[in-house]
């Protein structure tokens, strides 16, 4: 089959009730718009002009991937997406039929409505241009190649950084850095002595430091327009989430407050301005199990327009931070893929076309332009420059603690850094409440055997994340390093106390505990992502979005042999008196399904999705979390349900529960500071 090429780019089509215009890959029905990705736009146009036909996975290959080797996996996420595109417009009507062992067509029937061909007179036009001009773009081409090749070899722009000193040191955390275009202001939030977050701004000039929304609100996300006159913030409540404008007032008092926009309560919205302090670029979701997608807000008129729907089979909280450039129409915007790998995308801040995507093997958490051609971002402790025209990331500073956020005025850069410690605490039968792991770095994710005799968890007391172990007798020990990049992981106790299981980088592993021997179960082909025991020691059940949307699986250890459990949706499984007791990717809840029968039931609605982490079932006691409330246990026999420990101050969220014992993790007070670093921009060879 082969796609009408030169057509596909004037086609609007007609697809039941959806209007696709191909040339700008939007997608319309009842006054909403949809911009579909490169990879979901060639889809689509395969479907369209296939008509009711089947079209077979082979050519979907020969020509939404030019052939390319790809895996099933991939093509099964393609129209997946595609599948979750339709449905965000109009999810009454199903689209994409499947075909097994054939492959897809359309259910809808699909008429083109507009074309808009080349005249023959404009054809012949272009063809005498054509070869009149053909000559001359050779020649300047050819010369053009040779200068950039002359100017790239001889030199190649790159960021040195000097030596970082304390900008602030106040009694808190100072974070959330913007500036103005005049690089003379700076605004950041500041924690207030209640907890509640306050907007000050900082003034180059003189150094004054000052407060512009007091502590009876809580003020987050704040951003400074570009002529430094007002600013962009965040204000929650137990039931809103607002984005509000405020004008900066040159006296101590409160300037005037106008409301831009609500949005969802579950929503961290990570604003930006466009150059010309008139858009703002925001984040939203319908609530937290649905993922990030990017916005534009008018400041004037309050119109919120969406750019870009994003791809529904990221983990996490999808996009991680936003930057708009001073000078050019491109956004910038950092993506979660796993705890070792990001995706950077450019974008087109006026319709959402995603210009370019790398993917990053680090955990890039924030960014901020340089200039046109430099990007910097930060992960973890590193802070890194990305090179737009080279697509090159490059180490160029390493800070004493993890860098949250970033701003370049002139030649200086300013971040903020977060000094974090965190330790695990218990609370026995009786409710009391006593530390039982310290350090000075992260102790985090704490797993009890099932006996309650050891303790299993995560530490970088080394500078990294380790698998240690606190044996019956007090003593702890390093129990094993972790494979791959640097990272986080969850872990699982076997039913024999014997072993532990985790996954990482898509891969299973398991440990023994009395040597700290690791073994591979699963490698990382099957994409592992949450992985659990089975009912014994011989089998696990784990999540894969393999084969096109968070799915669980029963693996047998022995044999090797495993099967699909879920058809509907799974993220964590695990298998109790033949009952398969299981939480979705995409939704809060927790369900019930007969492994014989099949028949699939919703058994807690109040279960946060957040759970995946942590949720533990032990002979018919399942414990859980509830968001602001603490820890659950319900008895899953009687149906009885009471409230173990009442969430904890400085929560970590990392918990377990085993004989009557709970532990849990709780972070320190937070101290953080804003650091200012000096770069320069040199000329050396290539990077390489």
């Amino acid at each position: 089959m082969t796609l009408a090429t030169n057509t596909a780019h004037t086609e609007t089509w007609q697809l039941g009730d959806i209007v696709y215009v191909s040339a700008n890959r939007q997608l319309q029905y009842d006054g909403q718009q949809l911009y579909l990705e490169p990879r979901q736009h060639k889809l689509l146009l395969v479907l369209l002009h296939s008509a009711s036909q089947v079209v077979s996975r082979e050519q979907l290959i020969n020509t939404v991937w030019d052939g390319r080797i790809v895996s099933e996996g991939a093509i099964n996420r393609a129209v997946s997406m595609l599948r979750k595109a339709l449905a965000n417009l109009d999810p009454q009507t199903d689209y994409i039929e499947t075909l097994p062992k054939h492959g897809y067509r359309l259910r809808q029937q699909a008429t083109v409505i507009k074309l808009a061909p080349e005249t023959p007179h404009l054809a012949a036009l272009k063809s005498s241009t054509s070869r009149r001009w053909f000559g001359v773009i050779s020649l300047v081409t050819a010369l053009s190649v040779i200068a950039i090749w002359f100017m790239v070899t001889l030199s190649s722009p790159q960021l040195s950084a000097g030596t970082s000193a304390p900008h602030t040191s106040f009694n808190g955390r100072e974070s959330q850095l913007s500036s103005n275009s005049e690089a003379n202001a700076l605004l950041y939030q500041r924690t207030a002595n209640n907890g509640n977050y306050q907007i000050w701004l900082n003034t180059l000039d003189d150094n004054q430091h000052q407060m512009l929304t007091d502590d009876t609100m809580d003020s987050r996300y704040a951003v400074l327009s570009p002529d430094a006159k007002a600013f962009a913030f965040v204000v929650y409540t137990e039931s809103s989430c607002k984005i509000m404008l405020q004008q900066i007032s040159q006296t101590t008092e409160p300037g005037l407050q106008r409301e831009l926009h609500q949005c969802p309560i579950d929503n961290i919205p990570m604003l930006s301005w466009r150059a010309d302090g008139k858009v703002l670029y925001l984040r939203q979701r319908a609530d937290k199990t649905q993922p990030y997608q990017l916005y534009q807000l008018v400041v004037a008129t309050g119109i919120l327009r969406q750019l870009t729907l994003l791809p529904a089979n990221y983990s996490g909280h999808g996009d991680t931070a936003l930057a708009a450039p001073a000078t050019s129409g491109i956004l910038a915007l950092l993506r979660y893929l796993s705890p070792d790998n990001s995706e950077l995308l450019l974008v087109d801040s006026n319709n959402g076309q995603i210009i370019k995507s790398q993917s990053l093997p680090v955990n890039a958490t924030a960014l901020t332009w340089y200039n046109d051609k430099l990007l910097l971002l930060s992960a973890g402790k590193t802070l890194y420059q990305y090179h737009i025209d080279r697509e090159q990331l490059r180490p160029l500073y390493q800070a004493a603690d993890p860098i949250n956020s970033l701003t370049v005025l002139g030649n200086t850069l300013y971040y903020s850094s977060t000094d974090v410690r965190a330790d695990i605490w218990q609370a026995d039968s009786t409710g009391a409440i006593s530390e039982r792991i310290n350090s000075s770095r992260l102790d985090t994710m704490p797993r009890l055997s099932h006996d309650g005799t050891q303790l299993a968890f995560l530490s970088t007391r080394q500078g990294h994340y380790q698998l240690w172990l606190q044996q019956a007798n007090g003593a702890l020990r390093l129990l094993t390093e972790l494979p791959g990049q640097p990272g986080f992981i969850r872990h699982e106790w076997s039913p024999d106390d014997k072993k532990l299981l985790f996954s990482k980088d898509g891969a299973a592993y398991q440990v023994d505990v009395a040597s700290g021997a690791l073994h591979t179960l699963l490698p990382g082909e099957k994409q592992v992502m949450v992985a659990n025991w089975g009912e014994d020691i011989n089998s696990l059940i784990y999540s894969s979005q393999r084969d096109g949307d968070w799915q669980l699986w029963l693996h047998d250890i022995a044999n090797g042999n495993e099967h699909k459990i879920t058809e509907r949706g799974g993220y964590s499984g695990r298998i109790w008196h033949g009952q398969l007791y299981f939480s979705k990717y995409h939704h809060d809840g927790l369900w019930f399904k007969d492994l014989r029968t099949g028949n699939e039931e919703l058994l807690l609605a109040q279960f946060d999705k957040i759970n995946w982490l942590n949720w533990q079932l032990d002979d018919g006691l399942l414990h859980y979390y509830q968001p602001d409330k603490g820890i659950y246990q319900l008895d899953l026999t009687t149906g009885d349900s009471k409230l173990l420990v009442s969430e904890p101050s400085q929560f970590v969220r990392h918990f377990s529960v085993r004989q009557g014992l709970a532990v849990f993790g709780r972070h320190s007070d937070v101290q953080g500071d804003i650091y200012r670093l000096p770069l320069t921009l040199v000329y050396k060879k290539p990077l390489q």
